[in-house]
């Protein structure tokens, strides 16, 4: 990364995008703790970390999510990665709160992880790196229960930045591993340029992993082909060769005021030629 050393801090972590007066002048977060799950589109900034056998719950359904053990899309695409990207730093694009980024350093990788989020950046930041040793969770409609983060903190090896998919602030071919969480569902019209943007940021012979996890289109048409098969065109089309993919994949996804939704993600790791 180069160039944009003049650029602010919020909270000590750079605001990376074209136009950071705006970020900085809307009110974000100063901090970890006063940043809002819920602006990151999550129920609460723990669950998303957690393995689905720790989710708990009653029955049959309890003893689905306990045989699920660690599987999970972030856990399929960090196997991956793991995998088959060769040696060099990785980046998290799109971090949310640093679920992939948080595996990322556990494989023993160099990491950048960034949002264009503030609330979703400082949140990550604050979990994975110890500046958050406790935060909340929701229990029902209008309660809450305070937790203890239920992982170890990240010392070296991880940094943050507030920036925009589409126009990541790093030199091409500067990373061995790159990962879009959701890209086709969450990203909408933005979502092929995010994905050139990202294979530019591969060096030759890097793993981009990616998910899709099957969210209803907001005007579903007859003509719109599946979003696996979409994905995989766009990427025989950029010259990147899928090496491992994995379909229906669970994702437990915890509200804690009406438990549990489940929808079936599709992992995809491919590699720059």
């Amino acid at each position: 990364m180069s160039g944009h050393l003049t650029y602010p801090l919020l909270d000590g972590v750079p605001v990376l995008l074209a136009d950071p007066v705006s970020v900085l002048s809307g009110s974000p977060p100063r901090s970890a703790a006063a940043a809002d799950p819920a602006k990151c589109g999550l129920p609460d900034p723990v669950t998303p970390h957690l393995p689905p056998s720790l989710f708990g719950a009653p029955g049959g359904f309890g003893q689905w999510l306990t045989s699920l053990g660690e599987t999970c899309p972030d856990a399929v695409a960090a196997g991956f990665g793991s995998k088959h990207a060769p040696p060099g730093p990785a980046l998290d694009v799109g971090c949310g709160v640093g679920t992939m980024a948080r595996r990322m350093v556990t494989a023993g990788r160099a990491t950048w992880a960034f949002d264009r989020s503030p609330h979703a950046v400082l949140l990550a930041r604050g979990l994975l790196c110890g500046t958050l040793q406790q935060t909340v969770i929701p229990t029902s409609r209008r309660g809450l229960r305070r937790v203890k983060v239920p992982f170890k903190p990240i010392t070296t090896n991880l940094q943050f930045c507030i920036a925009d998919a589409a126009r990541p602030p790093f030199a091409p071919e500067s990373f061995a591993w790159v990962h879009l969480g959701d890209l086709m569902d969450d990203m909408g019209d933005d979502a092929g340029e995010v994905l050139v943007a990202s294979e530019k940021l591969l060096k030759h012979g890097g793993i981009l992993t990616l998910t899709t996890s099957y969210g209803a289109p907001a005007a579903p048409s007859e003509t719109v082909s599946p979003p696996e098969e979409e994905l995989l065109e766009a990427l025989e089309a950029m010259g990147l060769s899928v090496v491992e993919q994995q379909d229906r994949v669970p994702q437990v996804i915890r509200d804690y005021d009406r438990g549990f939704r489940i929808r079936f993600a599709h992992i995809v790791a491919a590699r720059k030629k």
